[in-house]
């Protein structure tokens, strides 16, 4: 029996005893001295500042348009002769559009031409017969004066019992008669001015339907009238019109214009630059193409968010359609003590970050916009605590912060 115990206590006091030896000899032995862990420093490129006068260029959104479409509509109920051009077309000045059939308005013409022709001829015949009534109201008093005294002889002779007294009756239903017919023709002879004044008034009446009918046949035959563009095309040849229906839509191409919101910060200094007549300018890319643009005006109401920009092209060419989304730079007017950076060196859209012996210090900055320096589109800030000479990082850091160390790539510090 305690040999069976020996023999399993002495794994246990082997492992016991050799524990005790390293803790002996881990405690007994010399000791490491301590290592120092250096702080990392970031590599960051720089540019130098220096304050300048710069043209901030504002990014907007503009939708093309053209206050001045022309919508050409039929004068009048007729049939398309012609219709030469198509939806899209690029035209010239002169050339045909839409041209109706002269059947449908010819008539039209005619019969206000011959009815104001009549009323020119009850003219004419107006005024002479009012010269033949000037002329018989003349005689017939002379016939109401000689049957007045032919009457009272017709008296005197019947008091003498030379006349009867139907005689005398006779000779007062002369008088009578003279003077109704006297009445009648003084009655016409001053109503004259009235009865001309209403033949007058419907011969102006007929020349204006005779000017309306030339009109409409003018209008019937619609020609390009400058340099345009052909839209909204909603007829064909034998179609059947209606008056004021439209036929189609004309572009005039000197009519296009670009409308895009400005934000309300902005807009003080572009009014007062439009008062100076110095029209800022700007650029868009359509098509591949560069255009040119200048700012004509601000609408006459605002927003919340800003004010309607309208801008007119420099050069408005054929690419120019209505409805069409473009981004532009609008180039504001020049801003002094400007600092020109690269969009890297810019966090968030108000700090930078300065390099100051060999630490990011953290700088707040008015965001002015962007500017083009030297080709290469810049972020444009504003800030009285950078002096021309500090250098700002302009590599992205995603942990960047005051204090952070830093070290600076001497090999690519640039400046604006």
């Amino acid at each position: 029996m305690p040999m069976r115990l020996l023999r399993l206590l002495l794994p246990v006091l082997i492992l016991a005893v050799a524990a005790g030896g390293y803790v002996w000899l881990e405690r007994s032995g010399p000791t490491p001295p301590a290592s120092e862990v250096a702080e990392r420093e970031w590599l960051v490129d720089t540019i130098t500042v220096q304050p300048a006068t710069h043209h901030p260029r504002l990014t907007l959104t503009g939708e093309v348009g053209n206050p001045d479409r022309v919508p050409v509509k039929a004068p009048l109920q007729a049939r398309v002769k012609a219709v030469p051009v198509t939806d899209g077309e690029a035209v010239e000045p002169g050339e045909l559009l839409v041209a109706l059939d002269p059947a449908d308005y010819d008539p039209i013409l005619r019969r206000a031409e011959a009815n104001l022709a009549d009323l020119e001829a009850q003219l004419s015949q107006a005024r002479r017969a009012h010269d033949s009534d000037q002329a018989a109201l003349a005689i017939e008093q002379a016939l109401v004066d000689n049957a007045e005294r032919s009457l009272e002889r017709t008296r005197n002779l019947r008091q003498r019992d030379l006349a009867s007294p139907s005689e005398v009756e006779a000779a007062r239903d002369a008088v009578n008669q003279a003077r109704l017919a006297v009445t009648a023709r003084d009655e016409r002879v001053a109503t004259f001015d009235a009865r001309l004044a209403s033949l007058k008034a419907r011969r102006d009446a007929a020349r204006a339907d005779v000017a309306d009918a030339r009109r409409d046949i003018q209008r019937s035959r619609f020609e390009a009238p400058s340099t345009g563009l052909v839209a909204d095309r909603q007829v064909a040849v034998g179609s059947r019109v209606n008056a004021n229906e439209t036929l189609l839509t004309f572009l005039p191409r000197d009519g296009f214009e670009v409308r895009a919101l400005i934000p309300s910060r902005n807009t003080g200094i572009l009014l007062r630059a439009l008062a100076r007549n110095e029209p800022p300018r700007a650029e868009a890319e359509m098509l591949g193409d560069n255009v040119e643009l200048r700012l004509v005006r601000l609408a006459g109401e605002a927003s919340p968010r800003g004010v309607v920009g309208l801008f007119e092209f420099e050069s408005p060419g054929e690419q120019l359609r209505p409805g069409t989304v473009i981004s532009l730079a609008l180039v504001m007017p020049a801003i002094d003590n400007a600092i020109a950076l690269p969009r890297s060196a810019l966090y968030g859209n108000d700090r930078v970050y300065r390099v100051r012996d060999g630490e990011l210090e953290r700088v707040l900055v008015e965001h002015l916009g962007t500017t083009r320096l030297n080709g290469e589109q810049r972020a444009l800030i504003r800030s009285d605590d950078l002096s021309a000479g500090d250098r700002i990082a302009t590599t992205q850091l995603p942990n960047a912060v005051s204090g952070l160390r830093v070290r600076l790539d001497e090999n690519t510090e640039a400046t604006q």
